[in-house]
C-alpha cells in the first residue's frame, strides 16, 4: 500500500468596498481605469477607486476555472485566483469515499484522495479477527489474510491456517468432533462418522500400494477427540498439534509372536486433511510391518510427511497446496527437516524404491544428509 498524506492551503482575502456616492460634485471620486468622476456605487481597492464595470473589465482577478472576473472573496492557489465554488468544485480535492470537499490534511492513495477518518474506516487494511483497522506491524497468513500480531498463532485454524474471521472463514467454532477451535469453513467439511472415516482411509491406503504398501487386515483404527488424543501419547512425547497416532503392540504366546497396530485419527479433520494424517499413519504402519521401529526420528516421520505430501499433491486442493508450503518452509528438524530429505532421496517422490531401500538399511541418511 503506497499513500502519503498532505494539507491544502485556502487564503480568502476579502479585496473590495462597495461604497455609495451622492450626487455628482467637485469632490466625487474619479475612476482610476476611465479617469471619468464616479457616481452611485463604486469600489474601492488599496486606496484606489473604480466604477464597478471598469473594475470587472481590467482590474478584477479571472477566476482560473470559469474565467470570469472575482468580484467577492476569492482563492488564492499555486498563483492562481479562484470563485470559491468554482475552486471546490474543480480544484479542491473530494474524499472518495463520502464525496464531500476535504478541508486540512488528507489521504492520498492510489490516486485517490481521503478523509483520514473515511480512509481510516472504510479503505485500509483491517483485520479478519477483530475487523479493527491494521496500524504499524500485523501479520497475514499464508492466504494473505491479515490480522494483528497482538491474536497470535491462536487466531490460526489448526487445520487450514486461516485467520479465522467472519470474512476469511464465516468465524470460528468448537468442533464438536474434536474439541478444538477450528474455522467454519473446515468445520462443515468436517470426517466425523465412521463409514465417510473408512471409505476416505481404504482410498488413501490404495493410493499408496506403490509406495507404503501395507494390507487392510494388517492394522485397525478409530476415530477420537483431541483430548483421548493426547492421553494416548508415550510419556516421552508432549501434547502438540498431533492429528493422528499409530501404535503397536506385540505379544508373545511360546515361540510365536502377534503384533497388534492400531491408527487413532482425530475426528473432524477435513476431508483434504484426514486423507494426509491417514496417509502419515499408513506410512508408519508400513514401518511397523518392515520392522523398521528403530528409525531414526527424522526418517520415522519425514518419510511418513512424504506419504501425506503425494496424497496432498494428488487431491489438488488449494489447502492442500498451502499445506505444502508449509511442510517445505518448517523449520521443525523432525518432520520439516526429515521431510525434505525424504524428499531428496526419492526424488521428490519419484523414486521411492530407493527411499525404502535406504530407510530398511537403518542407517539414515546417506552422506548424514
Amino acid at each position: 500500500m503506497s499513500s502519503a498524506y498532505r494539507n491544502r492551503r485556502l487564503l480568502l482575502p476579502l479585496l473590495l468596498l462597495v461604497l455609495p456616492v451622492p450626487a455628482l460634485h467637485a469632490d466625487a471620486p474619479v475612476c482610476d481605469v476611465c479617469g471619468n468622476p464616479i457616481t452611485g456605487r463604486y469600489l474601492e481597492q488599496d486606496g484606489h477607486t473604480y466604477h464597478q464595470r471598469c473594475y470587472a473589465q481590467s482590474i478584477a482577478p479571472r477566476c482560473a476555472v470559469c474565467g470570469e472576473p472575482i468580484l467577492e472573496s476569492r482563492i488564492d492557489w499555486e498563483g492562481k485566483s479562484y470563485h470559491e465554488k468554482c475552486y471546490q468544485d474543480a480544484i479542491q480535492p473530494h474524499c472518495a469515499v463520502c464525496g464531500k470537499v476535504i478541508e486540512g490534511t488528507y489521504l492520498v492513495e492510489g490516486g485517490k484522495n481521503y478523509h483520514p477518518a473515511c480512509h481510516r474506516t472504510k479503505v485500509a487494511a483491517q483485520c479478519v479477527v477483530c475487523s479493527k483497522p491494521l496500524e504499524n506491524n500485523y501479520f497475514a497468513d499464508a492466504w494473505g489474510n491479515p490480522f494483528h500480531s497482538s491474536h497470535g498463532k491462536k487466531a490460526l485454524c489448526p487445520y487450514c491456517g486461516r485467520a479465522m474471521g467472519q470474512s476469511s472463514t464465516g468465524g470460528s467454532v468448537i468442533s464438536a468432533a474434536s474439541g478444538m477451535r477450528v474455522c467454519r469453513l473446515c468445520e462443515r467439511r468436517g470426517v466425523d462418522s465412521k463409514g465417510p472415516a473408512q471409505s476416505l482411509l481404504e482410498r488413501t491406503r490404495l493410493r499408496l500400494q506403490d509406495s507404503f504398501p501395507v494390507s487392510r487386515e494388517s492394522f485397525t483404527w478409530q476415530l477420537v477427540s483431541k483430548l483421548q488424543l493426547d492421553q494416548m501419547l508415550p510419556p516421552s512425547q508432549r501434547a502438540g498439534n498431533e492429528l493422528g497416532l499409530t501404535l503397536e503392540t506385540r505379544a508373545r504366546r511360546g515361540k510365536s509372536e502377534t503384533l497388534k497396530i492400531r491408527i487413532y485419527l482425530l475426528s473432524g479433520l477435513p476431508e483434504w486433511l484426514y486423507e494426509a494424517v491417514s496417509a502419515h499413519e499408513l506410512a508408519h504402519v508400513w514401518q511397523h510391518l518392515q520392522g523398521l521401529d528403530d528409525l531414526p526420528l527424522d526418517q520415522a516421520e519425514g518419510s511418513a510427511e512424504l506419504a501425506a505430501y503425494l496424497i496432498l499433491k494428488q487431491g489438488g486442493t488449494e489447502e492442500g497446496r498451502i499445506k505444502i508450503q508449509g511442510m517445505e518452509r518448517s523449520e521443525d528438524p523432525i518432520y520439516g527437516g526429515g521431510f525434505r530429505k525424504a524428499m531428496k532421496v526419492s526424488m521428490k517422490g519419484n523414486s521411492l524404491a530407493q527411499l525404502r531401500i535406504v530407510l530398511e538399511k537403518g542407517k539414515g541418511w546417506p552422506g548424514g544428509r
